[in-house]
């Protein structure tokens, strides 16, 4: 991390911003990798504590709310990055706040209310489970997740936009390292459901803490509902959400034909290799919530690009090798028995999520842009023709290769989406730049 920083502070022009991103940089990535490490030891605790199908279950349904909650946000994090730093004063970006989440509380309601009350979520449910897995005593639970997990990941974004960094490093430590470890004790002390005691533990866990934490936000807020800041924002957003939806069968489609044409126990080998290939993503989300708000101060489109160029080839670096020790890792634990021997073919598939994850975590530097020059339709529209690719791919290898054939293709999805994206963001750079304007609107 020390190089990383070291080398960033050598493409920023002033002294001003080199200590801003530096200090970002060290402060918020330094706890977070240590916060998520955390997290990652505690997995084999996890495979003791639980069966496989019991790990498969849990991990099937916790990407379910956390794919479904991306929707449910509907894209207005992006708004909310975008126009929280523009010159208007406080009490303009207190109605900002205030509009967003106003809009995203009424939403919510207004979609799972009907949802839960005619139980709509029974259909989805029998089509993404080939059978029975006794949905009814998770349901509420499940509802609850869908709830949190879209609060949470607003009410995140805004800490790193609003650059809270001591609101952020304590958030995420709680968040990681007590649910784990309640949950761990839960599972070890409490003779009940492992799948349902986990999610228990794990999303009103998570609800106490956005209580305790949401104070930075409600002191910030100024109650006054703005309806045509509503309108932009929708605008800006849900572009997103639709490509968000298509991001559902992208990201989703592999989890859901292993399930079909797999087993409980092949989905546990899957999602313990996604647990292991996660901490690349995951240290990235750290990085392009730091990075994101700088992205977007810098109105200089050509100076802005060689930035994320160079951010690229650096991050690309750093996760290769990154990439490489987790797979010794890997292999350390399971020969020494840490992981149990049951989840040997986890080796065989790690590398190539591993690879499908370096490039996933390359592609939103480049789909900034479209935020950046506000033509977030592009997004959708690259979406829908990723995940046509995604469904034909995933029929087409996961009955015949199973786990193998669902790592492929991620691997696949994701370097589509890398390379569809890097040469329309040269098209729009160009164009853009072409008009004679090297300034990105504030508007």
């Amino acid at each position: 991390m020390k190089a990383l920083t070291k080398r960033l502070s050598q493409f920023y022009g002033t002294r001003t911003e080199k200590s801003i991103i530096l200090s970002r940089l060290t402060g918020v990535l330094g706890i977070d990798i240590l916060v998520k490490a955390s997290g990652f030891l505690l997995i084999p605790f996890y495979l003791q504590l639980m069966s496989q199908a019991e790990f498969g279950l849990y991990n099937y349904i916790l990407s379910i709310i956390q794919t479904f909650s991306l929707i449910l946000n509907l894209g207005l994090y992006i708004p909310l990055s975008k126009y929280y730093h523009s010159d208007a004063g406080k009490t303009a970006r207190g109605r900002l706040l205030f509009t967003i989440f106003a809009t995203l509380g009424i939403s919510l309601l207004a979609i799972l209310i009907p949802v839960y009350l005619f139980k709509l979520d029974y259909r989805i449910i029998e089509f993404l489970f080939k059978s029975n897995f006794g949905y009814e005593q998770y349901r509420l639970m499940i509802m609850v997740g869908l709830i949190v997990s879209t609060l949470s990941f607003t009410f995140n974004s805004y800490l790193f936009t609003s650059e809270k960094i001591k609101q952020i490093k304590a958030y995420n430590i709680c968040r990681i390292v007590i649910i784990n470890i309640a949950s761990i004790f839960a599972l070890y002390f409490i003779d009940f459901d492992n799948v349902g005691t986990r999610l228990i533990f794990t999303y009103v866990g998570e609800l106490i803490l956005l209580s305790v934490f949401a104070g930075a936000l409600l002191k910030e807020i100024v109650p006054s509902f703005n309806v045509k800041l509503m309108n932009t924002s929708l605008k800006l957003g849900l572009p997103v959400m639709i490509s968000s939806i298509f991001g559902i069968i992208v990201n989703f489609g592999d989890k859901f034909f292993l399930e079909k044409y797999g087993s409980l126990e092949d989905l546990s080998d899957y999602y313990l290799a996604i647990s292991f290939a996660s901490i690349i993503p995951l240290i990235f989300a750290s990085f392009q919530n730091v990075w994101l708000p700088v992205f977007m101060k810098e109105k200089d489109v050509e100076r802005n690009y060689h930035k994320t160029q160079k951010i690229i080839i650096r991050l690309t670096s750093l996760f290769v090798i990154l990439a490489i020790l987790i797979w010794v890792g890997f292999q350390g634990l399971l020969y020494t028995g840490i992981i149990p021997w049951k989840y040997k073919e986890v080796s065989g598939i790690l590398p190539i999520i591993l690879i499908a994850q370096i490039v996933a975590s390359i592609v939103p530097l480049l789909s900034n842009y479209f935020v950046y020059f506000e033509k977030t339709r592009i997004v959708s529209i690259t979406g829908f023709f990723i995940s046509i690719v995604t469904l034909l791919l995933a029929r087409g290898l996961i009955p015949d290769f199973n786990i193998y054939g669902a790592a492929l293709t991620v691997l696949v999805s994701n370097t589509l989406y890398l390379i569809i994206y890097y040469y329309t963001v040269l098209k729009v750079k160009k164009k853009y730049l072409t008009s004679g304007n090297n300034k990105a609107s504030d508007e």
